[in-house]
């Protein structure tokens, strides 16, 4: 019996550009008494886009509510963690808020994100 290649969604190409995960060099030492350790950020290269937060969004987010500055970000498989800071190729910089739900088989992943330095309204 022959293996079975299943299509996986992907992001289209001509969507996607560059982004950067800005990941901070500093932290806390526990050598020195868990002192504070400046260091310099790192910024990773990944490709993804950012579009709008719709309806279907409000039902799958377990708080049910969005602030005017929310936006999502869809990568083609890149990961990011509740609290990471990516930058667009614009310069604009967003907070990952939280993981959207969707299927395990592909490798899309889709954030809630929001825009540094807007006022959150909700």
């Amino acid at each position: 019996m022959g293996s079975f290649t299943y299509a996986q969604p992907m992001i289209p190409r001509g969507l996607l550009h560059d982004m950067y995960e800005i990941q901070s060099g500093s932290g806390f030492s526990q050598e020195n008494g868990g002192q504070w350790i400046p260091g310099e950020n790192k910024r990773v290269l990944f490709e993804g886009v950012v579009l709008p937060v719709n309806d279907k969004d409000l039902i799958r987010d377990t708080g049910g509510t969005f602030a005017q500055c929310s936006e999502k970000i869809y990568t083609n498989g890149h990961l990011l963690q509740i609290g990471a800071r990516v930058e667009d190729s614009g310069g604009e910089v967003y907070t990952v808020t939280q993981e959207l739900g969707h299927n395990t088989i592909h490798p899309m992943k889709r954030y809630l994100v929001e825009r540094k330095g807007e006022t959150a309204k909700r």
